[in-house]
């Protein structure tokens, strides 16, 4: 072989040789030694080379891949409405996806929230919530789900739905790497309240339904229980209600309801339940004393705003309402009892003249 040609070679195998105490110029002694030499040398290079090639190859795919996978992971939260983020502990800011700088109601280009700013958007409660759940995010692997309020611009809020999971920090694994996402389900919540509204609604006089009115008499009997204080459940029945249906139909008994029930609502405290029992019967739950002067004093404001007349379809059209009230406890022990005893008072009213108030009494029942 031409020793000439060494000088061409690879300034790569070059370097190989010269580690291995062989000048490139001159080579081995022996021709066939250096020809050995050069094909070993040769043969490892292009594998090198190859192999070089192959993983340069790989990165630039990889790279590809995860522009694509970002890209499509951008254009999924937009689609589904999902806003990421990622937070290092110890940081002041969360690193936010665009589709979170959008729920955020953020510039655009946004890519950091300082994290003081994303809790003071939400209600009270929430933040302390969100707060308690990041900080246990920072000391352990965490899957936590469940629902906040983000406050908007112009006093709008927004209902979202969080996820935060955390994981320890491939790049500190003394730390914790912390993400999770919003999801804004303000329509959702919606629809369900309307469902909830509808199911719990009486839908002519749009006073609350019997079904809701047990919850919430429940809901009070558990509040006074072994208290010492009292309820006063008020059995309201209209006087003269069914001739006026009888003669004029349905639609002006109709009328009629809405209208009664409209004097009960400016008459009863807001925060007393008050509802359609069904028919022309309501119900009506407050807080009393020992001396039913609370009770007796509504129940005398009911009978006076129904006495007036109603107008329905041009006519001047006018009911009574008879009232029977049953306390709890000293009445009854339980929700059902205590409704009972107030029907059962409510009919003592009624056959004692009509546009009447009677308390319940242990020998009604008898």
């Amino acid at each position: 072989m031409d020793h000439s040609a060494a000088r061409f070679l690879h300034p790569m195998l070059a370097r190989q040789l010269r580690r291995l105490g062989i000048n490139p110029e001159t080579g081995p002694s022996s021709p066939d030694r250096w020809q050995a030499l050069l094909a070993l040398v040769g043969n490892t290079y292009a594998e090198y080379e190859q192999l070089v090639y192959l993983v340069t190859r790989a990165e630039r795919m990889s790279t590809d891949e995860l522009q694509r996978s970002q890209s499509a992971l951008a254009e999924a939260e937009q689609i589904a409405g999902l806003g990421s983020w990622t937070w290092r502990p110890g940081d002041e800011v969360l690193r936010i996806s665009p589709t979170l700088a959008s729920l955020m109601q953020l510039p655009a280009a946004t890519r950091e929230l300082p994290l003081v700013l994303w809790l003071a958007s939400m209600d009270g409660a929430d933040r302390t919530l969100v707060h308690d759940s990041l900080r246990r995010a920072t000391r352990q692997a965490v899957s936590l789900t469940g629902e906040l309020r983000l406050q908007m611009r112009e006093g709008v809020q927004r209902w979202m739905q969080y996820r935060i999971v955390s994981r320890p920090d491939p790049e500190r694994p003394d730390q914790m790497a912390v993400s999770g996402t919003l999801l804004d389900i303000t329509d959702r919540m919606r629809a369900e309240e309307q469902v909830r509204t509808l199911a719990f609604q009486d839908p002519l006089t749009g006073l609350c339904n019997r079904a809701r009115f047990f919850e919430l008499l429940g809901h009070a009997r558990s509040q006074v229980h072994g208290s010492g204080e009292q309820l006063a459940l008020l059995f309201l029945d209209l006087d003269g209600f069914k001739e006026i249906n009888d003669r004029h139909g349905h639609d002006a008994g109709d009328q009629l309801l809405r209208q009664v029930a409209e004097r009960l609502r400016s008459t009863v405290p807001p925060h007393d339940p008050l509802c359609r029992f069904g028919g022309d019967e309501f119900l009506v739950l407050i807080r009393a004393d020992g001396r039913h002067a609370a009770s007796e004093a509504l129940a005398e404001q009911i009978l006076a705003a129904i006495s007036a007349p109603f107008e329905v379809e041009g006519r001047r059209l006018s009911v009574g309402v008879s009232i029977g009230i049953a306390v709890y406890p000293g009445d009854a022990v339980s929700t059902l009892e205590l409704v009972r005893a107030a029907d059962t008072a409510m009919y003592q009213a009624k056959q004692h003249g009509k546009g009447r108030i009677r308390f319940h009494h242990p020998a009604h029942t008898a």
